[in-house]
């Protein structure tokens, strides 16, 4: 029989409230990639010299290690969310949204890195204990700012005072683990636990979701201001860094620009949820952010499938995790979204550079049924590669460094493997979508 409580309405708010730290861990894991892809790789794009790129490097790998991160603590969210009876949750708004769409008085945006970037960082990373003191809230409704430690104080105060078999009613069925993710292929004979910090674990009972919702906030959000190598920590180290070689610049009179000159949130159609974005008007960037939201919407939609399970055998679970964790992460989004940081974004603008929009569509939801979902992931994974063939060509005929070309060669050549990895099919004609037969 259920507590009065649950009865109340608790489970409700509980994945309301797990829900909307979905979307901030979703979020903010895509504003790091955004900063990331924007510091420049080599002195020769100017701005900085030999010593001064090193540094550059070393700050876009601990940006793309804190987005790492972030897509782990959202593991983590789903599967506090299936283990009391939730769905996996991927939806989130697009860029730009205001301070008050979220509790914590923080603009959400792509945005290139900056100083002004990284303080938005750090006021999403603020530890609990460094939030200034504020009156309560006076009428119903009116805001008080939270961090994202407190956001997960209340999810945790839950967590605390419900039954645990009131509480815990979800299938670890639907949940995902280190091995799933970093050892699909059970090729390890010994327990995979270590890799990226925090890693994910089934949840089943109060102490494994309090350890999941401890092991977020200790490793970053609402963690104290000494807790060694918090993500608030790195990026204070980054923010002391950036502060003095800003300041021996001014000093000695010399430039130092660590970033590419990339739009604030990057859109190819402005979004119904979201003001404030700058479209791409150049043709090829145009067409390149085309590409890049449409892998990202397959992104979104295969790991939609493979968070939820719901009819997949192992081995077509596996066939979804060999596209969606890495081969499209790291051999489309990541190239793509590099190239976008340097291709020009405006017609009759040759400062400004595109970045990826990561706009999000209507579209991308569960597709309940196997068959239908797997068909549909061909399809686009088809569309894809044609695409992504297609813009390499354009790009060879273009004005853009040898360099851009080359990358753009790789990426449409990984999105034809990661095609026919997932479909099997070794003899189709993406050209025209006809079978090739041998002999």
């Amino acid at each position: 029989m259920l507590t009065d409580r649950l009865a109340g309405g608790v489970r409700a708010r509980l994945i309301d409230a797990l829900c909307e730290v979905a979307e901030l861990e979703h979020s903010l894991c895509l504003q790091y990639l955004y900063a990331a892809f924007s510091l420049k790789a080599r002195p020769d794009e100017g701005g900085l010299d030999e010593v001064q790129a090193e540094l550059v490097r070393e700050w876009k790998g601990q940006l793309l290690l804190l987005a790492r991160e972030e897509m782990l603590h959202l593991g983590l969210v789903l599967n506090l969310l299936a283990s009391v009876g939730g769905v996996a949750y991927l939806r989130r708004p697009n860029f730009p949204q205001p301070e008050r769409y979220y509790p914590l008085g923080t603009v959400a945006a792509l945005e290139p890195f900056s100083a002004r970037s990284l303080e938005r960082f750090l006021s999403y990373e603020l530890p609990s204990a460094l939030l200034p003191a504020q009156e309560p809230a006076g009428e119903p409704g009116e805001d008080v700012r939270m961090t994202v430690g407190q956001l997960y104080e209340r999810i945790r105060h839950v967590i605390m005072t419900v039954e645990e078999k009131d509480l815990f009613i979800g299938s670890s069925l639907r949940q995902v683990d280190t091995a799933a993710v970093i050892d699909p292929e059970g090729v390890f004979d010994e327990d995979v636990t270590v890799g990226y910090g925090v890693e994910p674990f089934a949840i089943h009972d109060r102490s494994s979701a309090l350890r999941a919702v401890d092991l977020i906030v200790e490793q970053g959000e609402g963690a104290t201001e000494a807790e060694d190598d918090s993500h608030y920590d790195r990026l204070m180290r980054i923010k002391g860094q950036l502060t003095a070689e800003l300041e021996e610049a001014a000093r000695t009179g010399r430039t130092f620009e660590p970033a590419r000159p990339m739009l604030d949130n990057p859109a190819v159609r402005p979004a119904a949820d979201a003001e404030g974005a700058n479209v791409i008007s150049e043709p090829l960037a145009r067409e390149a952010a085309e590409l890049f939201d449409a892998g990202y919407g397959l992104l979104v939609l295969m790991l939609l499938r493979f968070y939820n399970r719901v009819e997949e055998s192992a081995a077509e679970q596996k066939r979804i995790q060999r596209v969606a964790f890495f081969p499209l992460m790291t051999m489309f989004t990541r190239p793509l979204g590099e190239i976008l940081s340097e291709l020009p974004a405006l017609t009759g603008n040759a400062t400004a550079t595109a970045g990826p929009p990561f706009e999000f569509q209507r579209g991308l939801a569960l597709i309940p049924e196997r068959d239908v979902a797997h068909q549909v992931f061909v399809e686009r994974l088809i569309d894809l590669s044609r695409r992504a063939r297609r813009f390499a060509d354009h790009l060879k005929n273009a004005p853009a460094p040898p360099r851009l070309r080359h990358r753009a060669e790789l990426m449409a050549k990984d999105v034809e493997r990661i095609y026919r990895t997932f479909s099997g099919d070794k003899h189709m004609n993406l050209a025209d979508g006809t079978a090739v037969r041998e002999g």
